[in-house]
């Protein structure tokens, strides 16, 4: 099996002019970061982070629908991550109400089953986080209890850097993540080379093209 310093040196050997591949998964930036991969690339070559948190594309608009709902003495639950994201009128972090961290829908509904105060989720994420939280929802859980959606798909980001014409990329590395649960058939429409590679160094260097 080819090693994952094999599979650079046939990068070097192939690539012959300037490249720029797109992933949209945090995951995948997260294994290019801690194994330096980038430093092992040719300089032509280049891997570049697209839209894989969820959390960083927050919309302003809906910070500021959580920051609303902590100011009418709601408990807001979420992610540490999402506290500092900020709204038009600052953040979760700074707004003074009652935010708590979780690790997911199922603490926030132990957090309403304690108290008669209106519990609220902010649940962020993409098509991987929203059937846990679906399923949830579906086992009754208390009438103090709701959430604030703010989930996304990943198709319509793709489709929005496309349209724009300024990214001059040459193929886009799928969410593997996000294609596991919901397979690939969203993407055909794309006229795009595309490629769902797995986590480990040596199969994201092979999704380069060698």
């Amino acid at each position: 099996m080819a090693t994952g310093k094999d599979i650079a040196q046939k990068l070097f050997d192939v690539v012959d002019r300037d490249m720029t591949f797109m992933h949209i998964c945090g995951t995948h930036e997260a294994a290019i970061a801690r194994t330096g991969l980038r430093s092992i690339l040719p300089d032509q070559l280049k891997i570049v982070m697209g839209p894989g948190c969820p959390v960083c594309i927050t919309p302003q608009g809906e910070i500021d629908a959580a920051l609303d709902l902590a100011a009418k003495d709601c408990i807001i639950s979420t992610y540490g991550d999402l506290l500092h994201v900020p709204g038009s009128q600052g953040s979760l972090e700074s707004c003074g109400g009652d935010v708590r961290i979780v690790q997911g829908i199922h603490k926030a509904v132990e957090i309403a089953k304690k108290t008669d105060k209106e519990v609220v989720f902010i649940s962020v994420g993409f098509e991987t986080t929203a059937p846990t939280v679906a399923a949830m929802l579906l086992t009754q859980p208390p009438q103090n209890f709701s959430i604030l959606s703010c989930h996304r798909i990943v198709p319509p980001a793709m489709k929005w850097l496309l349209e724009q014409g300024e990214a001059k990329l040459h193929g886009f590395m799928l969410p593997g993540h996000v294609c596991t649960v919901m397979g690939y058939r969203e993407y055909d429409p794309f006229p795009f080379p595309q490629v769902v590679p797995g986590f480990a160094a040596e199969d994201i260097l092979l999704s380069l093209p060698t």
